[in-house]
């Protein structure tokens, strides 16, 4: 059985073999606990928002999807159950990566990038404030995700978790991972538009977290090109296993050639 996720596809022998965790992978994993921690902590205390009546603009947008933000505020099972299971794909989504980057990764691009967007976010979120739509149906249930925020209040410029699921797209496509760049793409435009239906962010917000993401990940990359040159970032992620790949691959021709050899060996003890 194959799994495609990952490059050149591995069997599930090799996708459970556990690697072996020196120096360098325990600080990426200490790197990302810390990250995840902070994540979990800013999902119960909010993303640096001040709470202030602030009036600022109206999003056209909320007008042409009136009537399903309506509809979502009666029909609180379906809403629920909606944000649910996209919370649960975009929080397993950037987890995954992150463990699969502090364990196999060989260069910095893809935390350096992550990082970078949290920062700047959170500098944002302190000199920018902005009111909330009044009328959400998003903000109706208080679930726990540890990259989306479910807190009503006067939130600031932009949702942090989906700009960080643009950085993890661009990491896996330069990975030659298409498969899951495809899904993280689709998980992307789904939370979007969950986003605008039950306005729980404005338009302009969740435009400019994906390209922020994106930018964010192209900049750290050619900064890391200048320092280290392309040859450093050219390392794949995900580094296939020689000796596993030998065993599954060409088991069939090893056994023909041992039997070669014995062949050839009792034909020599015949001669003497």
């Amino acid at each position: 059985m194959e799994i495609p996720f990952l490059e050149n596809t591995v069997t599930i022998k090799k996708w459970f073999q556990i690697p072996e965790i020196n120096i360098d992978k325990k600080i990426r994993i200490s790197l990302i606990t810390f990250v995840a921690i902070y994540m979990i902590i800013n999902t119960f205390y909010g993303q640096a928002s001040v709470h202030n009546n602030v009036k600022c603009f109206e999003d056209l947008t909320h007008k042409f999807t009136k009537n399903i933000n309506n509809y979502f505020l009666i029909h609180t099972k379906y809403n629920f159950l909606i944000k649910l299971i996209l919370s649960i794909l975009i929080d397993l989504t950037i987890i995954y990566t992150l463990i699969v980057w502090s364990i196999y990764s060989s260069n910095i691009r893809f935390i350096s990038s992550f990082i970078s967007y949290i920062i700047i976010n959170i500098l944002i979120k302190f000199i920018f404030i902005q009111i909330h739509p009044e009328t959400s149906s998003f903000h109706i249930h208080q679930i726990f995700s540890i990259f989306i925020n479910y807190k009503k209040n006067n939130h600031s410029f932009y949702p942090m978790g989906i700009g960080l699921l643009i950085i993890c797209g661009f990491e896996w496509k330069r990975n030659n991972n298409n498969i899951y760049f495809y899904f993280i793409i689709i998980l992307y435009f789904s939370e979007s538009f969950v986003l605008i239906i039950m306005e729980g962010n404005y338009f302009h917000e969740i435009f400019t977290s994906g390209l922020a993401g994106h930018y964010i990940f192209l900049i750290n990359e050619n900064i890391l090109k200048l320092c280290f040159g392309q040859e450093y970032l050219n390392n794949k992620m995900i580094k296939p296993n020689k000796k596993f790949e030998l065993i599954d691959h060409n088991r069939d021709k090893l056994r023909e050639n041992a039997k070669k050899i014995k062949l050839e060996l009792a034909q020599l003890n015949e001669k003497k």
